[in-house]
Formats: structure tokens, C-alpha cells, sequence
């Protein structure tokens, strides 16, 4: 049984459909769409809105649809998604080595056509390069690049052009084995990746050289299955195969240091979401929002991370954090693959989550 807390995690929908397991889930950044992918190879996107109760306007409901599903034609699995900060384009990850790139006929980044979620998605790139099994892609806070990264030990960063168009600005080989994910800074070019070397790379553009290693942090036991920046740029953290959660901070411009380990899972933590939630109480001085974790042993835990007085010295700030809710068995007895917060304005208290199960499930977190 678990212990009481503050907060509670209320099981919003639950999405059916796949027909394998499902590894990631993304909302779309401007509009009322979620995507999920899975190993069936398919991509579904799936739009909500909010329905009234006029007797009681404070229970309004969100009401979830399946609009579409793209049949991607990736050989294998599809690992993971990003949306550009536009919300008009869609990247896929498979494990056939490549990345595909997704959007509407009139309606690229830019384009100013009308959006019609559940009318037909194109492939309108295909990036080709990673030797093998890709497993994360992200779009940098500007939408100017994209990041991908594969089994074969590599980082790709590429640069976005007009008309769908993808320039190849730097094959980066600092990891010795399977990188597992990429982040990008939520504000600056700065772009970390993950590991199973146990280690988490951190990269910048030089304008007189390529993208380069700019520090490697390290100190996880085992494989960092995932990332997430702090939604003011200033943390990151680290999730892994050593059921920890580990928190950096960004002491100097090039320099990062590890400033505490959160535990609070029994197997690997599988993956991470720093979202901006709000703090318990009235005062959010220092507050550093919501931290939702999940993986092997089928709990969600949503942390509330701050940066206040240090018990020991007062006169000193330090990280503070807290479990303010969890649930367990929230996929039943399956791994949970990926949980992702909700970025929009006004659902901050919303994420979703992707099981071995081939289920995604929407939950909200309210109050006790």
C-alpha cells in the first residue's frame, strides 16, 4: 500500500490500438494532439479537448479521441518522437537506422495552411547515416536543429532548412557504446546525451569548429536511460539503469556538477519529464516544478524539486526535493517505456505514459 501524500495521480485515458509494445509518447507543442509509436511501426495521434460541466465548472473533463494512424513503412520499430516547437512537424525514430520526417501538404513550418490533424501526414524527409538501430530524436528550443542518436555510438545534429530540407552539421563519436537518448536545453544549443557507457555527454557549437564534447558527466552505475533539463535551463537530470535519478547543476557556463541522487524506484528508471509544476503551498520562490520518473518496476513518481535553505546551513541554498505523489502497477505488471509531461499552457498537470503493454495512458495530478 502506499504511503499518503499531498498530491494523487487520477487516471485521465486510457489509449488502446497498438498492436506491439509502446516505447514513447509526445504532445504536440501548440495544438490538442498526443502521438505515441510502438514496435508495430505505426505512429497514432490522438486529439482532446476540454468538455464543460455547467453543475459543476470545476470537474470539467478532457475527452480523448483516436483522430489517425500513420502507417510510417519504417522496417522496425518505431522508438521515439519529436514535435518541432512549431507543432506542424513530426520526427520518427526507428530501429531501421533512420529518421522520418513528418508534416501536411501545405502546411510545413511556416507555411500557413490550414491544420487538419487527422487529414493525411507525409513523409517529407528521410534522414539517413546511423549504421544502426535509432533510439531518440529531439528538436533543439529554436527548431533550428535536430538531434538524433543510435546503437551505433553516435550523435547526429542537423540542421533544419526550408521545405523539409536536413544539412548534417556534425557526427559526433564520444560514446564508447549504445546511446540511448538526446536532450536539448530548453533555452541555448546546448545538447546532452545518454548512455549505456554509464556516462552523459555534453555538447556546443564552436563557431570557428564543428560541435564538440564540452564535459562528461559521470557517475551513474549503469546504463542513463533518459534526460531532462529543468524548465529554467539551470538542472539537468539523469535517470538509469541503477534505479536512480541524479540532479546537475549548471555551476559555470561550460561546467555542470552533480548536486544530489534522488531514490525512489526499484528498478531502472526507465525514463524522466521535468515539467513546470506548480509547488504545494502558495509560495513558489525557488520552485523548480515537477519531476515525473517511471520504468522496470511499474511506479510514476512525481518529485517536487525547489532550491532553498540547506538544513545544515541556512545561510546556504540547496536542492530540495520531495515525492509528492506515486502510484504503482500504473501499466499493471508491464514496464513502462516512456512518461512525458504535457507543455501546454493551462495542462501542466497532465502526462501521458507508453507500456510494454501496447496501452498509453493519460493521468492528472491533483490534489489529495
Amino acid at each position: 500500500m502506499d504511503q499518503d501524500f499531498p498530491l494523487k495521480i487520477l487516471p485521465v485515458a486510457q489509449l488502446e490500438g497498438h498492436e506491439d509494445r509502446a516505447w514513447h509518447v509526445a504532445w504536440n507543442p501548440t495544438k490538442p494532439i498526443l502521438t505515441s509509436c510502438s514496435a508495430d511501426k505505426n505512429v497514432r495521434l490522438y486529439t482532446y479537448s476540454i468538455t464543460p460541466n455547467p453543475d459543476a465548472p470545476e470537474r470539467q473533463s478532457l475527452k480523448f479521441a483516436h483522430i489517425t494512424t500513420i502507417p510510417t513503412g519504417h522496417a522496425k520499430t518505431v522508438r521515439a518522437l519529436a514535435w518541432s516547437p512549431s507543432g506542424n512537424t513530426l520526427a520518427t525514430a526507428s530501429f531501421d537506422s533512420n529518421i522520418g520526417v513528418w508534416a501536411q501538404e501545405g502546411d510545413g513550418d511556416g507555411d500557413g495552411g490550414a491544420f487538419n490533424p487527422a487529414g493525411e501526414w507525409e513523409c517529407m524527409s528521410l534522414l539517413e547515416g546511423h549504421e544502426t538501430e535509432c533510439k531518440s530524436v529531439a528538436y533543439s528550443s529554436s527548431g533550428n536543429l535536430l538531434a538524433s542518436c543510435s546503437r551505433d555510438k553516435t550523435v547526429w545534429i542537423w540542421e533544419v532548412h526550408p521545405d523539409h530540407d536536413f544539412e548534417c552539421m556534425g557526427v559526433l563519436m564520444e560514446h564508447t557504446q549504445d546511446v540511448k537518448a538526446v536532450a536539448w536545453h530548453p533555452i541555448e544549443e546546448i545538447l546532452a546525451s545518454a548512455s549505456y557507457d554509464d556516462t552523459i555527454k555534453l555538447y556546443i557549437d564552436d563557431p570557428q569548429e564543428d560541435w564538440y564534447c564540452f564535459q562528461t558527466l559521470s557517475g551513474h552505475a549503469s546504463t542513463v536511460w533518459s534526460l531532462a533539463f529543468s524548465p529554467d535551463g539551470r538542472f539537468l537530470a539523469s535517470s538509469s539503469d541503477d534505479t536512480t535519478i541524479r540532479i546537475w547543476e549548471r555551476v559555470q557556463e561550460h561546467k555542470w556538477e552533480h548536486i544530489d541522487t534522488l531514490e525512489g524506484h526499484e528498478r531502472s528508471v526507465y525514463s524522466i519529464s521535468w515539467g513546470s509544476g506548480k509547488p504545494i503551498g502558495s509560495d513558489d520562490a525557488g520552485s523548480l516544478g515537477w519531476l515525473a520518473s517511471t520504468g522496470g518496476d511499474g511506479i510514476i513518481n512525481i518529485w517536487e524539486l525547489g532550491f532553498g535553505p540547506s538544513s545544515k546551513d541556512p545561510s546556504r541554498k540547496t536542492l530540495v526535493y520531495r515525492i509528492v505523489a506515486k502510484i504503482s502497477n500504473a501499466h499493471d505488471i508491464h514496464d513502462i517505456n516512456s512518461v512525458v509531461w504535457c507543455p501546454r499552457k493551462g495542462f501542466e498537470d497532465l502526462f501521458a505514459t507508453a507500456g510494454d503493454d501496447g496501452v498509453v495512458k493519460v493521468w492528472k495530478v491533483v490534489p489529495s
